[in-house]
């Protein structure tokens, strides 16, 4: 939460939404942006009842890195992964795998609010898809449920797989040398966070405003205009205080509670949350699912109370470097970023799991303080501003820095051990493959791709 580059703390999100990606940027209509002519689809091949379309396997030689040059190998790796994952989707049918309509429709909405997220507002994503939301999900729906599919048989597949010690080294002994993946610097660092609370005289302003603009909505003022105007919340200020389409444990609770409470076209009563006082307009529910506006006016901050916070983080900061309390204890404590708590305030490597943090996934600021520490060392408290414009103060700890060098058993033993049990993963998966086609009807155009393999998978050739 507090302040990893925001690209590279994402990155496992964005490779869990990579078949929204894909639709997004194969999108041909989009803006007058075509780049090639449309072409004609056609049926490249068929696995059990399923058809492989030639526009799914360009759509997926797309997404290659610009700079990787498109061999005929490399085009035929990926239609094997593509037939493979037609398989998938047909076993998970063969297997009545449960997936029902709502966990679509979740994984979508989840989805949708992230995009949204990144383009400002549904109004941007929208322009960008050239459609409407509900014309988007007619037309991702099955694709996003046989994604799903192929996911949960990939699961049930590999659910047994297990790396020992002595795997993960013979794997490390098998990778040549000028193979071996070249590691930048890494830092293990933790945090303590605190943000500064609201002072009794801040709350009371604040709340003397939201019952302000509740009465002029009351009286007949817009409350698009009104959000537009006076909303604290930066997301939603540009679209009049429209929130993106939400539905259950996607708020905070008291926010939630409120939003279901409320009847559509009504208006709340005033909303108390940890980011201030609310009022929310209903404009549509759906089942589960509702559309809001809101106007979230926040107590202001005063040097008085961060004094109050800076202060304590002092006394903190004395208790580490005495040895009066843990680091870990003092996060469990004192520490408000919930994202770090739970693993004693070090951030984790958002691809692998891993404490050692490659450095530049670290902000400027952050950088910059921990590039004067010495493992073992505590920074002094640093003011900072969190990713939803709350103010804080936090301390670090560097744990430990390792300088960048080819990677080994001894520094990146985690790394390694995940990179091995992924092909060991992979093989599970190919050795399921191979025992699979020969009970599954599989019939492969022979004109378009001359593929050593094929011979091996038919069970029909055209």
């Amino acid at each position: 939460m507090y302040n990893l580059k925001l690209k590279d703390h994402l990155r496992s999100t964005i490779q869990y939404f990579a078949l929204l990606f894909i639709m997004l940027t194969s999108l041909s209509n989009l803006g007058g942006q075509t780049k090639e002519p449309m072409v004609i689809d056609e049926v490249i091949a068929v696995v059990g009842n399923t058809p492989v379309l030639r526009s799914e396997l360009d759509v997926l030689i797309s997404q290659i890195d610009p700079d990787i040059v498109v061999t005929d190998e490399l085009r035929c790796a990926i239609f094997r992964r593509l037939l493979t994952d037609k398989m998938l989707v047909h076993q998970a049918g063969v297997d009545s795998l449960p997936i029902d309509d709502g966990e679509v429709e979740d994984k979508m909405d989840n989805n949708l609010r992230f995009f949204e997220r990144q383009m400002n507002s549904r109004a941007n994503l929208e322009r960008y898809l050239g459609m409407s939301i509900g014309e988007y999900k007619q037309q991702m729906r099955p694709k996003v449920k046989s994604q799903m599919l192929i996911e949960k048989m990939e699961l049930k597949i590999q659910s047994n797989v297990k790396i020992t010690p002595k795997e993960v080294r013979d794997y490390y002994k098998k990778i040549p040398v000028d193979s071996l993946p070249f590691i930048s610097a890494e830092v293990e660092v933790a945090q303590i966070a605190i943000k500064p609370v609201f002072s009794p005289e801040s709350k009371e302003i604040a709340h003397e405003q939201i019952e302000l603009l509740r009465t002029r909505i009351m009286n007949g003022e817009s409350f698009s205009k009104l959000a537009s105007l006076y909303t604290k919340d930066p997301g939603s200020k540009g679209s009049g205080g429209l929130l993106p389409e939400f539905g259950r444990n996607d708020m905070v609770p008291e926010f939630e509670r409120a939003a279901f409470k409320t009847k559509k076209d009504s208006i709340s009563e005033i909303i108390e949350t940890k980011y201030g006082y609310h009022i929310l307009k209903i404009i549509d529910k759906r089942g589960e699912r509702l559309i809001v506006r809101h106007i979230l006016i926040s107590p202001l901050i005063v040097e008085s109370d961060l004094e109050i916070v800076k202060n304590k983080m002092d006394t903190i900061l004395g208790w580490l470097r005495r040895d009066t309390i843990s680091f870990c204890k003092a996060v469990k404590d004192y520490s408000q970023d919930d994202e770090t708590k739970a693993n004693c305030g070090f951030f984790t490597d958002p691809n692998l799991g891993t404490q050692k943090i490659p450095y530049d996934y670290l902000d400027k600021e952050m950088s910059a303080a921990i590039g004067i520490l010495k493992p073992g060392e505590y920074s002094e408290p640093i003011f900072g501003y969190a990713p939803d414009g709350t103010r804080y103060y936090r301390i670090l700890f560097l744990k430990s820095e390792t300088k960048p060098h080819v990677a080994n058993l001894e520094q990146d033993w985690q790394r390694i051990q995940a990179m091995a049990l992924e092909a060991k993963k992979k093989a599970e998966l190919d050795t399921w493959a191979v025992k699979k086609r020969k009970d599954m009807y599989i019939s492969i155009s022979s004109h378009y791709l001359n593929c050593g393999f094929i011979d091996e998978w038919l069970t029909v050739k055209r």
